[in-house]
């Protein structure tokens, strides 16, 4: 087992455990931190969804800095499995939901009444991300209101000639890059 540390908020400092090898690819602490500086006006009493949630660093920072929910969407059992662990471990179990679902191929929110107020979006780096947006534009009518943070690798650009994203801001860390905005009201 791995373990990565909650960079800030009540639980700041606070251990989780990651799997193994590379089932996953965590977000540095770092990248982590400056995320939720920027959000930190909007992070407490929010509804978060973080897809692609693997080791769930970015749900469980937003949870550590008083977001009122957090719905971790992750399609690996064993990951889930991994989360509903640390959830009961840091005493989440009242605001976190994970959802075993395929981002991909399936209805992956709890439900159509449930909207997000911020979401995150940081899929393999080894999935087309054009696909991703495109799904995520799909569910617009859920997410038509939420700040989406969404981390692509800098040799892909989904944003390239997408007139449906209003982009916000663009930051980039190694070979990440982050894009925090919203789709456009009238697309």
């Amino acid at each position: 087992m791995g373990y990565l540390y909650l960079v800030g908020g009540k639980d700041k400092g606070r251990k989780i455990v990651t799997p193994p090898g590379k089932k996953v690819r965590p977000m540095p602490g770092v990248m982590r931190k400056a995320i939720f500086e920027i959000l930190q006006e909007e992070i407490p009493e929010s509804v978060v969804f973080d897809i692609f949630a693997g080791s769930g660093s970015l749900g469980f920072e937003a949870l550590s800095r008083g977001a009122s929910q957090v719905y971790f969407l992750e399609k690996d059992s064993y990951l889930c499995s991994l989360l509903e662990r640390n959830i009961k471990t840091c005493g989440f179990e009242e605001r976190a939901r994970v959802l075993r679902r395929d981002f991909l191929h399936s209805f992956p929110f709890p439900s159509r009444s449930i909207k997000p107020d911020i979401v995150f979006v940081d899929p393999p780096f080894s999935m087309d991300s054009k696909s991703v947006l495109k799904k995520l534009y799909n569910f617009k009518v859920i997410l038509e209101d939420a700040l989406i943070v969404f981390r692509y690798p800098e040799e892909q650009d989904p944003f390239r000639d997408c007139d449906f994203f209003k982009i916000e801001d663009r930051r980039k860390y190694g070979r990440s890059i982050l894009i925090f905005g919203s789709f456009k009201a009238n697309s």
